[in-house]
């Protein structure tokens, strides 16, 4: 147990937080309420000019359900790294501080919008992929199928890194060079 001479008080610079951490935590949370409200806007059609096309309307609710996934994966790191930091410190570990450097805050605020960039793209994906195993000219989604990508979509914001790198890996996979077939 560790004594108030050995443990740092609340009220101690070792334990003062730089500005940085409560600005990434602030302007996490605006991205979860955008995301939130861009789905909301989406949805309830308020904007007239998205209801014009269906795919439009359906891309950008994949990109706000990428975004407000790719926002909560965020918040979940963001809390899991103070609430790490401040466990090991109240039981007197030490343990490795949260760096707030300019890496980490760009970290955490583009996460958000890389989310909204990969949703909108899982859906581009999924319809080339619909419109290239369909026949007819005019692909129709049901309301089913919508739902279905929304959910792509935020799985797809909330596990950017996993896409990143399988993205990553197919595309190394298609446009590898294989040594072998230009010699023969």
């Amino acid at each position: 147990m560790a004594d108030g001479l050995n443990s740092p008080s609340q009220n101690s610079p070792m334990c003062r937080r730089p500005r940085a951490c409560f600005w990434v935590g602030g302007m996490l949370i605006v991205y979860v309420f955008l995301g939130v409200a861009l789905t909301i806007i989406i949805h309830l059609n308020v904007v007239g000019w998205i209801t014009a096309s269906l795919m439009l309307r359906t891309h950008l609710m994949c990109g706000a359900f990428g975004m407000l996934g790719s926002s909560v994966a965020a918040v979940r790191k963001y809390y899991q790294a103070l609430i790490t930091e401040s466990t090991a410190r109240a039981e007197g570990q030490r343990s490795p501080p949260v760096l707030w450097d300019l890496g980490w805050v760009v970290y955490y605020l583009t996460r958000p919008i890389l989310g909204a960039i990969l949703g909108a793209l899982s859906y581009t994906m999924s319809f080339v992929g619909l419109s290239v195993l369909a026949t007819p000219s005019k692909i129709a989604i049901s309301d089913d199928g919508r739902y279905l990508l929304y959910a792509l979509a935020f799985l797809s914001g909330f596990a950017v890194s996993e896409v990143l790198d399988r993205l990553n890996s197919v595309a190394k996979e298609v446009f590898k060079s294989n040594i072998a077939e230009r010699k023969g």
